[in-house]
This record gives structure tokens, sequence and C-alpha cells, in this order.
């Protein structure tokens, strides 16, 4: 990824996303803020996110987010999210993303995710290594 981009992850629309009317079900679109995160570590910070979970036995759940929708979204559309970085804390990291279809915004969300350790459910410090990668995307974008 080039420097100085925000990391967007396009998406279409499918059937399984809809509801009879056509519009993407609400939380589907939650659903599409998770891949966003994976493809971001896994592409944009050169992170691998199974192995995070799976060989360090942290997990990145989310503890809030928030969403604006502001147009729906319809069958056969591509989605662009654009994963922004807002902030990186001690055990926690805020992250907004912005959908939009050809150009035109249609929600706003912006969800905190907290590194615990898997065994205990406990809150971790985010490790030096991947800090310096957040810090390094936030500062590119």
């Amino acid at each position: 990824m080039p420097a100085n981009e925000t990391y967007v992850y396009s998406t279409r629309v499918r059937f399984t996303h809809c509801d009879p009317a056509g519009y993407v079900f609400f939380p589907r679109f939650f659903e599409k803020f998770q891949a966003a995160v994976e493809d971001w570590f896994n592409i944009a910070l050169q992170v691998d996110y199974a192995g995070i979970v799976l060989n360090h036995g942290v997990g990145l759940p989310t503890a809030h987010t928030e969403c604006t929708f502001k147009k729906p979204c319809r069958l056969g559309e591509i989605l662009d999210l654009s994963v922004r970085l807002m902030k990186v804390g001690s055990t926690s990291l805020t992250v907004e993303f912005i959908g939009s279809v050809a150009g035109e915004q249609r929600l706003r969300a912006q969800s905190v995710l907290v590194f615990i350790n898997l065994e205990d459910g406990k809150p971790v410090t985010i490790p030096d290594d991947l800090r310096e990668k957040f810090e390094k995307y936030q500062g590119q974008c």
C-alpha cells in the first residue's frame, strides 16, 4: 500500500447481506467492519491477523461501536470502507470506518477494539512492534 493512503476495503453487496427489499440488513455492516479490520491488518499493516489470535492467544473484540447510516446500500453495489485509525491507547484502538458507494458517503462508524488475553479475557498491552505499525499508519493518513 502506498504511503499517505488510507486503507480501503471494497466489498460487493450480495443477496445474503440484504433484507427482502434489497437493502443491506444493518447487522451485516458490522460483519463488514470486522472483515475490513482483518484485511487492514493483513494488507496495510503487514500483520497476520489470524496469527495474533491463533498463535499468540490475543483477541481483538469490539468493545464499543457507533454508526450513523446516511443512505441505504443496495444489492449489487460496491461498498468501499475506508479504515482510519483515530486513537492508539495502551490496550485498545479506536478505528473509524467511512462507507461510500461510487464516492457517495453512505455511513460513518467508529469502533473501539481491545486487545485481550484469550485465556482470561483481560486486556493486554499492545506490543511495541504493533504499536509502531499503528502509529506509522496513523501518521500516513
